[in-house]
């Protein structure tokens, strides 16, 4: 009786299936949904004395429903007019520039 040789292609099915069944497994365990923890609330809080902080974070949190919210459209355009009006630092003098000469001068 002669032995069958070693067939390398069906070796090679066999180590895929095993390898394509170990990636399930894996992937099983990994994305486990009894082992998910809630996100952490990730909100920062706004500071006491500053109320236009605290009503864009309540607008924040409501979500899309802060879109027809009349509070948080007067907030967020108190935020855009702070945001955008020049304040000058509070070391810089209080006078205007220097005037630049006008061409004739120079």
């Amino acid at each position: 009786m002669r032995a069958r040789p070693l067939e390398i292609a069906a070796l090679g099915r066999v180590a895929g299936f095993v390898l394509v069944a170990a990636a399930i497994i894996v992937t099983a365990f990994r994305l486990d949904p009894r082992k998910a923890e809630p996100a952490p609330n990730t909100t920062p809080s706004a500071p006491a004395g500053a109320p236009l902080a605290a009503e864009l974070a309540r607008c924040q949190a409501i979500g899309m429903a802060a879109q027809n919210d009349a509070a948080c459209a007067a907030a967020w355009a108190e935020n855009r007019r702070r945001f955008f009006t020049y304040r000058p630092a509070d070391g810089a003098p209080k006078t205007a520039p220097p005037a630049l000469p006008k061409s004739e001068e120079r």
